[in-house]
C-alpha cells in the first residue's frame, strides 16, 4: 500500500509539491522562505531538521515562532538580510504577485555562494501553445486528488500576469543556467544554484 502524502489533509496545487522542495533542500541547514504566508512550508522544513526563517509582507498571516522556525515581516523585493545569509532560499506562489525580477535579484543576493534557490510558481496560459499542458494538469489533478482534502490558506492570491514564456525568459535573465520545468498542477519549478 503506498504511503500517504504528508499533505493529504492539506491538499492544494502547492502543498502537493512540498515534499519535492524538501528533498531539493536536503542537507542545507539555514533556509529562507520568501512569502511564507501562514508558515506551512516553514514548519514542514523545520520538522525535517532545518532552521527556517519565514518572511511575509502581510502581518496578519504570520504565525508565532516554533521549534526551528522564526517568522518576520518583510517584502520579497527588499529582503531584510545581509548578502550571503542562507544555504537555501525557497519561494512558493510569490513571484507572479510581485516585481518578479527584483524579487529574484534579492533572493539571489541573500543566498550563500553555493546556495540553492527553489521557486514554485505559476504563469498565465498564452493560448494554444499551453493547451496540452492545461489538459495534462486537469487529468493529473483528477488522479492525484483522490483521497485528499482540499485546503486553501487565507492569504492574498493574485492571478499571474506574465505568460509561461515571459516568465521563463525573465527567470533566465536573472538566474543564468536555471533549471526550469513545468510540473503538474499549473505550476513550474525553477532550481538554481549560486556559483560557489
Amino acid at each position: 500500500m503506498p504511503k500517504e502524502h504528508p499533505f493529504a489533509q492539506q491538499w492544494n496545487h502547492n502543498t502537493r509539491h512540498y515534499p519535492k522542495i524538501a528533498d531539493l533542500v536536503e542537507g542545507r541547514h539555514v533556509i529562507l522562505d520568501v512569502g511564507c504566508g501562514e508558515g506551512t512550508l516553514v514548519r514542514y522544513l523545520a520538522g525535517r531538521g532545518h532552521q527556517v526563517i519565514g518572511v511575509d509582507r502581510d502581518p496578519a498571516v504570520l504565525p508565532p515562532d516554533s521549534a526551528g522556525t522564526h517568522f518576520m515581516l518583510g517584502d520579497a523585493t527588499g529582503l531584510p538580510f545581509a548578502d550571503d545569509s542562507f544555504d537555501a532560499v525557497v519561494s512558493v506562489e510569490v513571484l507572479h504577485q510581485t516585481r518578479m525580477e527584483l524579487a529574484l535579484v534579492e533572493m539571489r543576493r541573500v543566498a550563500k555562494p553555493g546556495g540553492l534557490l527553489v521557486v514554485l510558481d505559476t504563469a498565465k496560459d498564452g493560448g494554444l501553445a499551453d493547451l496540452g499542458w492545461a489538459v495534462r494538469d486537469l487529468v493529473a489533478e483528477s488522479i492525484t486528488r483522490v483521497g485528499t482534502s482540499a485546503w486553501e490558506p487565507e492569504d492574498t492570491k493574485l492571478p499571474a500576469a506574465l505568460s509561461w514564456r515571459q516568465t521563463r525568459l525573465a527567470i533566465d535573465r536573472i538566474l543564468p543556467g536555471v533549471e526550469f520545468r513545468r510540473i503538474p498542477g499549473w505550476r513550474y519549478l525553477a532550481i538554481w544554484q549560486r556559483p560557489a
